[in-house]
């Protein structure tokens, strides 16, 4: 093969990975919503496909004084469509505060959307809620 179809192929194949590493769906990126009383996000990093461990930097808020607490949790989409309520983390410290966490999370059957749920509970009763998928 001479040299200019070599240096080609290698700048094509260059080219497609560059696009698929850099797709939307696996690029850091950053989910949040707000309902009445509670807002929250959670930062998302290394979803490089759909097996990846991905890191994620969740916050929350409370923003109303009204005794209700305030929840956050993650959703997921697995390749069968099945969506994924990931364990939901509270904070109970009130008006005008927050909380935030640093995890992980995978799946077997890959993470192929995150999403995430902000909710004002009174005790185990969810009162109102928010969801955004990307």
């Amino acid at each position: 093969m001479n040299k200019k179809v070599s240096a080609a192929l290698t700048a094509t194949a260059a080219l497609v990975v560059t696009a698929i590493s850099m797709s939307p769906a696996h690029a850091a990126s950053y989910r949040s919503c707000s309902t009445t009383g509670a807002t929250g996000g959670v930062s998302i990093t290394n979803w490089t496909d759909p097996g990846a461990k991905v890191g994620l930097y969740i916050d929350l808020a409370d923003t109303k004084a009204d005794d209700h607490h305030v929840r956050i949790r993650i959703l997921s989409e697995q390749s069968n469509g099945k969506i994924v309520h990931w364990p939901w983390r509270k904070h109970t410290g009130g008006a005008n505060t927050g909380d935030s966490w640093r995890t992980s999370a995978s799946d077997d059957r890959g993470l192929f959307e995150i999403g995430v749920e902000v909710a004002r509970f009174e005790g185990d009763k969810l009162l109102n809620s928010c969801t955004h998928w990307g």
